[in-house]
């Protein structure tokens, strides 16, 4: 589950996108991403249900995972059943349902990481990426972009993206990492209308009766 956040973190700065015409990169890849990421940066809020498919290759193990993804600008928060993430751009609210905790942080990004606020602009500084074919998605032709991070200390090699061809956004990511472990993100429904209000990205611990609070903010 740590790794679910961290990745959604590093999956989630798409809109403010500037891509680095020094690197070896596809052109015709650099034009599609510059589209998603305009039109990513035309949405005032998102919500987005999605599937997380883990696989687990030496432990011949493979998990699903559902839930939702809630975004307006640098806010973002994650509901994955039984444990939900809230960002108002200051703290971080980390709740788990099955024992009634939250967990408060300070909101510290790290410029590296993919997150839900950056998720659609991850290709700006730190990747190389080039077109990798096509492919239809619930009736939807999507094209293949591969990313890979310049920096080879990353715990992952290689993170792909399915591209809605019409619509212009991310129907589909998988990221690829060292263990030989497999993260596939699948958008099953998506609503870039979502009006939704600032408080929506704080924990209210009012509605969460008993609910024990342990604020490690500095």
């Amino acid at each position: 589950m740590i790794y679910l956040f961290s990745f959604l973190t590093f999956f989630l700065s798409i809109f403010g996108i500037q891509t680095d015409s020094k690197t070896l990169n596809d052109p015709k890849a650099k034009t599609l991403l510059d589209n998603v990421s305009k039109t990513y940066k035309g949405f005032t809020s998102i919500d987005a249900k999605i599937s997380l498919v883990t696989e687990n290759p030496q432990a011949n193990k493979t998990t699903t995972q559902n839930g939702s993804v809630y975004i307006k600008g640098e806010k973002y928060k994650i509901d994955m059943g039984k444990q939900e993430v809230y960002c108002d751009n200051k703290s971080v609210w980390t709740y788990l349902k099955d024992i009634n905790e939250v967990q408060i942080n300070d909101y510290e990004p790290n410029k590296e990481d993919i997150t839900p606020s950056n998720m659609f602009t991850i290709y700006k500084n730190d990747f190389n990426y080039m077109m990798n074919g096509e492919e239809v998605i619930d009736k939807a032709t999507c094209s293949i972009v591969d990313l890979m991070p310049k920096d080879k200390s990353k715990p992952f090699f290689k993170v792909r993206i399915w591209i809605d061809k019409n619509a212009k956004y991310i129907k589909r990511m998988k990221a690829f990492d060292k263990n030989g472990n497999r993260y596939t993100y699948n958008v099953t429904s998506f609503n870039s209308k979502a009006g939704l209000d600032d408080n929506f990205f704080k924990f209210d611990a009012t509605k969460h009766p008993g609910v024990k609070v342990e604020d490690l903010r500095l």
